[in-house]
């Protein structure tokens, strides 16, 4: 991840040679996450659970970009976490089961992408601008089972934004609103104990408004 994000810090001060303006800033954004999720059992009954979850949060964010006369921009953002949402069932059986395949208990299951950072471009078209940009992150599955044991591995997806914003000025300081639309890959894992897989699929639907000083 700390090679990424010097990588892209380096993308942008590469550009900024053919820019007028260095700009920082910071975002509150107001995010709706839909997640489509399943875990299906390997052994035994071969359970599949699916969960649609849609989770809204309001997060902060801090960007730093190159701008042009034209108003063309080259920028990187960091978000330190977005939560997925949580599930959880609540399993019986009975005492003919056997006992590898019992299920008796209760199973929780949390998600959430972290470390998210984004590199994107504002293209000036009439008064508005189109965002395009790609987002990497972490995402984190954490299966409690009902013995208190966790066992997926965390791992990096990917994230292709589209979206459309209005930057204006107030005095010496810069503003930005926007709506934005992320798809990320699906993310897939196979328990360490080989007897569940769980997929996920997220997408996020962003509005953010943003302030800045330009340099």
């Amino acid at each position: 991840m700390k090679k990424l994000i010097a990588m892209l810090f380096a993308s942008v001060m590469f550009a900024s040679h053919a820019m007028s303006d260095i700009a920082v800033g910071v975002t509150l954004t107001a995010a709706n996450l839909e997640t489509s999720g399943s875990e299906t059992e390997l052994t035994g009954d071969l359970e599949k659970t699916t969960k649609d979850q849609d989770e809204s949060v309001v997060i902060p964010e801090v960007f730093i970009e190159a701008v042009g006369d034209n108003g063309f921009a080259l920028g990187v953002s960091y978000i330190p976490a977005r939560d997925l949402g949580s599930g959880s069932r609540t399993d019986t059986s009975d005492a003919a089961d056997v006992a590898s395949e019992a299920d008796t208990g209760t199973f929780t299951v949390d998600a959430e992408l972290t470390a998210l950072v984004s590199l994107y471009t504002n293209i000036p078209i009439g008064p508005v601008y189109a965002l395009l940009g790609v987002q990497r992150a972490e995402i984190n599955i954490t299966d409690n089972k009902n013995d208190g044991t966790s066992n997926y591995e965390d791992a990096t997806v990917m994230g292709y934004t589209v979206g459309a914003g209005y930057r204006g000025s107030i005095g010496d300081a810069f503003y930005k609103a926007e709506v934005s639309y992320t798809d990320f890959d699906e993310y897939s894992d196979t328990s360490s104990s080989n007897d569940k897989k769980v997929q996920a699929d997220t997408e996020v639907t962003s509005f953010k408004f943003s302030m800045g000083m330009a340099f």
